[in-house]
């Protein structure tokens, strides 16, 4: 253990973001679950050089890569790429997963491309998603297993903000059948804004666990591979719930379900939002089925915009499905400094135009 950390202290110093580096409870628990996956490596005096760990989601027969760190010394030798192709085929090779993923940063583009050169796909961008010394844009990349991305539920339409990502989706992974690029559906009324104090934001994880089992049992509904919530924000006079799982330490939130189902949830988004940015998040995404139309164009509508998209997500069945990623940042958009390859400009591009579609535009401003 003090070997490992001592080889993420060479590497990162004491900055390095996650816990499987720097905590020594975490990295415990994980070297002795049953469903995670850590390969090291060392030199000829068996001195430790590279680590990198994946970790298995059996129920959603998946799979998730990170911590990958190399010694400076051993930078250029090969051993990053070893380790990629190696973990990951490893984790394909038993067929308990149909996929693994990735997150690559972007401050460089050797991690990104060690894993495109692995197999990995290029699927999109995550901007400001990570705040270490500054907010991060990172990269999801992933995997399949032979077979799977041909193994597609088809959808018939898609909310017309989605069009240039699902374009990107056809060329990096193809598609069952063309959808619909149909005008996004005006949303219903928004709530009047109340005060977010009105909003009450719950913190025992066990609570909003047990209330969330309880509230959503739709498999669909509460699939998030690797997230957990614990937070639940309640509202006025028991209106609605919505679970999150709020990294204050990141500025960083996933929204993972809602009670009694999203549509009612999706009017007051506007008062959610500025709620969870009371409390430190400053970015926040929500994954959605590419079939769920009226969710995705209320999603849209209040700021949310497709940053990544995972084909042959969740199994259905003997077929799958799709899945979008939409992020919504209050930080500003800052690209500057950044080296992404070039596999993702489709996704960059798409992210950019409508993030100046809505935030910058300015027509009808000036009459």
């Amino acid at each position: 253990m003090s070997e490992l950390m001592e080889l993420y202290r060479r590497v990162y110093g004491r900055g390095y973001a996650l816990p499987l580096g720097t905590d020594p409870q975490v990295m415990a628990r994980e070297i002795a679950s049953a469903n995670t996956t850590w390969l090291v490596a060392h030199d000829s005096s068996r001195r430790l050089i590279a680590s990198i760990v994946a970790t298995t989601s059996p129920g959603d027969r998946l799979a998730k890569m990170q911590g990958l760190v190399v010694d400076p010394a051993s930078r250029g030798s090969g051993i990053a790429q070893e380790a990629v192709s190696s973990l990951s085929d490893l984790l394909l090779a038993d067929g308990t997963v149909d996929s693994v993923y990735a997150t690559a940063r972007t401050t460089a583009t050797a991690p990104q491309r060690i894993c495109l050169r692995s197999g990995f796909r290029a699927l999109g961008i995550f901007p400001n998603l990570r705040k270490a010394a500054k907010h991060e844009t990172m990269v999801l990349l992933a995997r399949h297993q032979d077979g799977v991305l041909d193994r597609r539920h088809p959808v018939d339409r898609v909310p017309a903000g989605l069009g240039p990502i699902v374009e990107a989706l056809d060329t990096v992974a193809g598609l069952p059948a063309r959808p619909e690029l149909v005008p996004d559906e005006v949303p219903e009324p928004r709530s009047e804004f109340a005060s977010t104090d009105e909003i009450e934001l719950i913190g025992a994880e066990r609570f909003v666990l047990r209330r969330f089992d309880e509230m959503v049992t739709d498999p669909s509904r509460r699939f998030y591979p690797f997230h957990k919530p614990d937070v639940m924000l309640a509202g006025p006079d028991g209106l609605y719930e919505v679970y999150a799982h709020l990294s204050r330490a990141d500025g960083y939130c996933t929204l993972i379900g809602a009670a009694p189902d999203a549509r009612v949830v999706s009017r007051h988004l506007d008062q959610i939002i500025a709620r969870l940015n009371d409390f430190g998040a400053f970015y926040i995404e929500t994954l959605v089925p590419l079939y769920a139309f009226d969710e995705l164009s209320s999603l849209l509508s209040f700021g949310f915009l497709p940053a990544a998209v995972y084909p042959a997500m969740r199994r259905d069945g003997e077929l799958f499905h799709d899945y979008v990623v939409m992020a919504r940042t209050m930080q500003p958009l800052d690209f500057r400094g950044l080296a992404i390859d070039a596999a993702f400009r489709p996704f960059t591009e798409q992210y950019i135009a409508l993030w100046t579609q809505m935030y910058l535009n300015t027509h009808g401003v000036f009459r």
